[in-house]
């Protein structure tokens, strides 16, 4: 198949998922159903604030075109929370995940918070947020390798599947004010990433970011914790259908 071939399919595939209108929620009618897969970290997978695993923006998703009985089949057996840009590349190694992504219309993918989160250190005296700038640099530069190679595996298995790459939220709104603005700025930089892979692909980005803010204390209520509630999942699904209606 040529790529522009693909490119017209997969622009066919988006404009018949969904538009939105309807008093209820503001969605409309499907007119294809679509198989959907939903990849990637524990945002993906939907971990609450507090350890468990239930509905996240991908369930909500999938909800919704379940509501239009336009959801042919759903699955999120290959989001995993603790995952990172590496072992999602692993991942997609598997003949199993292979065959998964292959029977997909539509993709969505939240992966590389966890890349940057596991070099975050909150000092227990301090309070201070601790990391080292070099390792930053380059775990950043890893993202954006890694992401661009899971895009480009993504449209070689389902070159007719629409792919959307989920950003990320601030996911420290407990902290002191002074202790926001640098990993603030990783963030916009991880999200700068994530949009150039996506947008380097012939995917799309999906930002979450603005409907968080810094301060996102009712979507993110557990300090211990950075996994959004219900109410958070809800502004991410929200954001991906906005996306959509705006592409």
């Amino acid at each position: 198949m040529q790529r522009g071939e693909s490119v017209i399919k997969k622009n066919a595939v988006l404009a018949a998922i969904l538009l939105f209108g309807t008093a209820a929620c503001g969605k409309g009618e499907v007119d294809t159903a679509v198989d959907y897969v939903a990849l990637g970290d524990s945002l993906a997978a939907g971990q609450t604030p507090y350890s468990e695993i239930g509905d996240g923006y991908a369930d909500m998703i999938a909800e919704e075109l379940e509501r239009q009985e336009q959801l042919a089949e759903y699955t999120k057996e290959l989001a995993v929370s603790g995952y990172t840009t590496d072992d999602i590349l692993k991942q997609l190694a598997s003949e199993d995940a292979i065959e998964t992504v292959q029977a997909a219309d539509l993709i969505t993918i939240s992966a590389g918070a966890n890349d940057l989160l596991r070099l975050v250190r909150i000092n227990p005296t301090s309070g201070e947020v601790e990391f080292d700038e070099a390792q930053m640099e380059k775990e950043l530069n890893n993202i954006r390798g890694n992401m661009e190679t899971v895009i480009t595996k993504l449209n070689d298995e389902a070159p007719d599947a629409s792919i959307y790459v989920m950003g990320y939220y601030f996911p420290f709104p407990h902290l002191q004010e002074n202790q926001k603005d640098e990993l603030a700025n990783r963030l916009d930089q991880l999200n700068g990433i994530l949009k150039d892979a996506a947008e380097g692909q012939e995917a799309d980005f999906v930002p979450v970011d603005e409907a968080f803010g810094e301060n996102a204390l009712d979507k993110l209520p557990n300090a211990a914790d950075i996994h959004p509630n219900r109410e958070g999942y809800e502004a991410m699904a929200d954001a991906f259908w906005n996306r959509y209606q705006n592409r």
